[in-house]
């Protein structure tokens, strides 16, 4: 395929001597205004398959527009703050721990991101350029700028003023390999198997009868405050040996299935009967009188309570463990009866006190069911297969935390999404479903993550009073109230850190939090436009906005959310939903399985034209099974047409074409022109309903009829 990239090259040289892109913004810069919203790329210095077929679509789209004679606003944009640069530049230096970054010194550590981001966001431009797309590049919005930072004070601001800026101590997930909490959107779920435990806690105040427990995290068991029974199961007190086993009814058969012992049935009682009533905990003297001093203000713990909604017959023992600590769930049940959040894990997942102190959570599992072995609580073992939560930057399992955190308030906001929602036009219709699902669950989430490269919230406290706070709008506020200037550096940690803001004789230090990444993208729709209310009114809300599956409950939702907060409106009209790439046998391509295919195989083995050619007419929304035979198709093709182009031109050197009567054409070329015309009538209308991935097999059917029909004939 040397001949295709070859004439690409000259393509692009020849649009970057003549600047044909800038010359194409000219031409239409008094058009009808189209207002393109990038979705920001992370920034890490090549652009992977899918952000290839990304930008491609993206492309036609606003080539279309373009050529129809719109002033695109087509503004390249880039995500750069946040865990996978940290990461890249931790590997870089050979850092592990944030203990470790702190040593190396913040303010160098900071430095590097800021180098590494903005080096490899002008590598992404010229690969985005090579597959022949047409953006912004050279005025790319950048999260790491100040003008962007200032655009997402505006948002905090907005979002205090509107109380919507709350602290609190909440159980959060928590990656422990990157030290931070997360949100709900940041998790994904994989199926593994786990070892499932089943236990025995002693009732208070008596001999030998016990509650039976099971649970797939053997690790929250330290923390365990309290049990769970449905009030309108059937349970049941078996003797077993010389003991007695509280269980519900439903699930007896476990005693043959997993205990293997025999039993009698000795009493039989709802699950209400249970309510208040005490057990001992196996572990009391391991954590040296945590228990006690717990009981002095919550007077439930180590009780049963009471939950029709988290406890069922569908597997366990119908009584649940609750860790008020160790689960969201487990922690609404707890408030309700006035039992304390426990957790005391550090920002590593590792105990810090008693007994278990350096033992890790999910990492020492094993352990801690061997040790509850020896304890002689532990009555079996099962192995279950399940959806766990893991992080979406280390892809590592999550844990629980109960932390302190700020906390957007975004659960209201249901109704609102959902009535936006209304008028927002999707491709596929499918799409709005899914947005629609993720929009009716909102949940508050965590604003802020303990890392070291990010936007820095801005929340001065008072030294002296928590409860008195200042939450800054924008860099000149901050400017004004200091009487300091601030560059892009300035304003990210450690530099920002110390600027104590003076104000009625009170002292205000900032918190030591970034805001979480997604507020970054989610603030985009302005940012784009620099926060300008001159751009703001010509271009907002934005035409288009192009994106993979996954964005549906990540970046459209987070979009809206924030555009809601900041204008109480929609920030988006249209949206076209693509799928993803996987390899060829189904799976999705990941470096860990080393399937991963790169853009730049298909460019040097064929070129970009026919990788665009080939991946933007796969069906919206859906996956793509990536086929090098289905490639070699669409050259194939491709050279149909360029063959078709060698034969007219060679045509032409020995017969001139004249001026042809429309009213003498023979039959083949009323086909062939009926065929051109109804193509062109068809494209159009697909490309006016956004059904880009429809526009290319109607271009692609009309030159294969004018080889295989028109010149035949």
């Amino acid at each position: 395929m040397e001949d295709f990239k070859q004439i690409e090259q000259e393509i692009l040289n020849f649009w970057e001597k003549n600047k044909i892109y800038e010359k194409s913004k000219k031409k239409n810069a008094k058009g009808k205004k189209f207002y393109f919203l990038q979705g920001p790329p992370y920034t890490s210095g090549k652009i992977h398959i899918g952000q290839a077929w990304n930008n491609s679509l993206k492309d036609i789209a606003m080539r279309y527009r373009r050529l129809n004679g719109y002033n695109v606003w087509d503004r390249a944009g880039y995500d750069m703050h946040g865990l996978p640069t940290e990461n890249a530049v931790q590997k870089k230096l050979g850092l592990k721990t944030k203990e470790e970054i702190v040593k190396y010194g913040v303010n160098k550590f900071v430095k590097e991101c800021m180098n590494f981001s903005i080096k490899h966001a002008e590598m992404m431009n010229q690969d985005l350029k090579r597959f022949g797309i047409w953006m912004d590049f050279d005025n790319a919005y950048m999260p790491v700028k100040k003008e962007f930072i200032s655009g997402q004070w505006a948002f905090f601001k907005k979002a205090y003023e509107q109380n919507r800026l709350y602290k609190g101590k909440k159980v959060m997930y928590w990656d422990q390999e990157n030290e931070t909490a997360l949100a709900k959107h940041e998790l994904e779920y994989k199926s593994v198997k786990d070892t499932s435990i089943f236990l025995k806690f002693k009732k208070k105040n008596t001999k030998n009868e016990y509650f039976i427990i099971w649970t797939t995290t053997p690790w929250t068991i330290p923390f365990n405050l309290a049990i769970m029974a449905n009030p309108e199961i059937d349970y049941l007190k078996i003797k077993v040996d010389d003991e007695y086993w509280i269980i519900a009814k439903d699930l007896l058969a476990f005693m043959n299935s997993v205990v293997g012992k025999k039993y009698k049935i000795i009493d039989e009682f709802k699950g209400s009967v249970l309510e208040g009533q005490e057990y001992e905990h196996f572990l009391d003297k391991e954590l040296e009188g945590k228990y006690e001093e717990l009981k002095k203000d919550s007077k439930n713990i180590h009780s049963i309570v009471l939950s029709k909604q988290y406890v069922d017959t569908s597997s366990g023992t119908g009584l649940v463990h609750c860790a008020t600590g160790c689960g969201p769930e487990d922690e609404e049940v707890g408030r309700e009866y006035g039992i304390a959040t426990f957790n005391t894990l550090n920002e590593r997942g590792e105990f810090v006190e008693g007994k278990f102190k350096g033992w890790t959570a999910k990492t020492d599992d094993n352990r801690f069911i061997e040790y509850f072995k020896r304890k002689g609580n532990l009555i079996a073992t099962t192995e279950v297969e399940h959806d766990y939560p893991h992080s979406w930057r280390s892809h590592k399992p999550v844990i629980f935390r109960a932390t302190e955190q700020w906390f957007l308030k975004t659960s209201n906001l249901s109704s609102l999404l959902l009535k936006f929602n209304k008028e927002v036009y999707w491709v596929p219709k499918k799409s709005r479903e899914s947005y629609d699902n993720w929009a009716e669950n909102l949940k508050d989430n965590s604003a802020v993550r303990q890392r070291f490269w990010g936007c820095p919230v801005p929340i001065w406290v008072n030294e002296n009073d928590e409860n008195d706070f200042i939450v800054i709008g924008s860099v000149q506020e901050l400017e004004k109230l200091t009487g300091k200037k601030f560059d892009d550096l300035s304003l990210h940690k450690p530099l920002i850190d110390n600027i104590v803001i003076e104000k009625n004789e009170k002292k205000y230090k900032r918190i030591s939090d970034v805001s979480d990444v997604w507020i970054d993208s989610g603030t985009a729709s302005w940012n784009c436009l620099d926060n300008n209310m001159k751009l703001l009114k010509e271009f907002f809300p934005a035409d288009l906005v192009l994106e993979a599956t996954e964005q549906t409950r990540l970046w459209f939702s987070l979009l809206q959310i924030c555009s809601s907060i900041m204008f109480n409106k929609s920030c988006y009209k249209n949206v076209y939903v693509h799928g993803m790439i996987l390899d060829y046998q189904g799976t999705k391509m990941s470096k860990s399985l080393g399937n991963i295919i790169s853009p730049y195989e298909v460019v040097d083995k064929f070129s970009s034209e026919i990788f665009r050619y080939y991946i933007c007419g796969i069906t919206a929304r859906e996956n793509i099974n990536f086929n090098w035979e289905d490639i070699k198709q669409k050259q194939r093709n491709l050279l149909i047409l360029m063959n078709i182009g060698n034969y007219l031109k060679e045509l032409i050197r020995y017969e001139q074409p004249g001026n042809v009567d429309l009213r003498k054409l023979d039959i083949e070329e009323k086909y062939i022109l009926s065929r051109a015309n109804s193509a062109l009538k068809k494209v159009t209308e697909l490309f006016d309903a956004y059904y880009l991935d429809k526009t290319i097999p109607e271009i692609e059917r009309l030159f294969l009829d004018l080889s295989r029909v028109y010149i035949k004939i």
